[in-house]
């Protein structure tokens, strides 16, 4: 039972979906809570009891603010996706059910200026651990369980047809720098994939049996528009892929990961662009 909470989960995104799911949770709290008044509000009788109420989804929807963006901003190397784990993701998730209950008890109590106490506090905290593990449990698991199905086996690659690869051999690829002046012009068939490295692009490839990794101050997608070949493609944000250089294709439930010739480095395929391998490979 516990080995599960060591495989490998997908990772949230940081994205504008995430940003409005965040917002949409907190309208949704202060909605519900304006509307059925649960937890004994029903019987608050204050000014502007409306307001206090909405406050209570301004904190879910600055919790998960944080969570999602501020927290893997200053700690990025806890939430690198190659080390998210069930278990890891569980305690995210219930790391807003705390973060909530935290707030919400110092909302509260300074709002009606009652006085707080640890014994107190810790009640809110273990009530509403209590109540979120079993559904972020197994809302985790299901996640797990669906992705693992989904990518754990994906469609292999096919040798390239002797007339493919005499028409390669001729082929060549130039990526020109943001300055215009710094260049790399390749065989196709050396180049292994593009990574994105802050500023620079770091281009991997083969020259005579060795590996090489040269760097172009040039984001991805402007060397993107530089490709004309229809197998060298984006795979992820960070990456761009040779296609033909690929052996083989593994797969978990953070999603795909490709398996170039004569490279150890996996080189992974965002969730977004899985279609890519289901597609191009059979």
């Amino acid at each position: 039972m516990f080995s599960i909470l060591a495989q490998p989960h997908p990772r949230f995104e940081r994205d504008a979906a995430t940003w409005w799911l965040s917002i949409g949770a907190g309208l949704f709290v202060g909605l519900f809570i304006i509307i059925f008044q649960p937890f004994g509000t029903a019987r608050v009788v204050m000014p502007g009891k409306y307001l206090f109420l909405a406050g209570f989804g301004v904190i879910t929807s600055l919790v998960l603010v944080t969570n999602y963006f501020a927290l893997p901003a200053l700690f990025p190397a806890w939430f690198r996706e190659e080390r998210w784990t069930v278990g890891r993701n569980i305690v995210f998730i219930l790391g807003h059910f705390l973060g909530i209950a935290v707030l919400n008890y110092f909302y509260t109590t300074s709002v009606f200026g009652i006085s707080r106490h640890i014994p107190g506090l810790l009640s809110m905290i273990g009530f509403t651990l209590i109540i979120g593990v079993f559904p972020t449990t197994a809302f985790t698991i299901t996640t797990y369980v669906k992705k693992l199905k989904k990518y754990s086996q994906p469609p292999q690659p096919e040798p390239l047809s002797p007339q493919e690869i005499a028409t390669e051999t001729q082929q060549y690829i130039q990526f020109t720098a943001e300055n215009g002046k710094d260049q790399l012009r390749l065989p196709v068939t050396e180049l292994l994939y593009i990574e994105s490295a802050d500023n620079y692009s770091e281009i991997v490839f083969q020259e005579n049996g060795q590996l090489r990794k040269e760097l172009l101050r040039s984001s991805l997608s402007r060397l993107e528009t530089q490709i004309p070949y229809d197998f060298i493609v984006r795979c992820h944000r960070s990456y761009i892929v040779n296609l033909h250089r690929v052996e083989r294709v593994s797969g978990n439930a953070q999603g795909y990961k490709l398996h170039l010739r004569s490279l150890e480095t996996l080189v992974p395929v965002a969730r977004k662009y899985s279609e890519l391998v289901t597609e191009r490979f059979h």
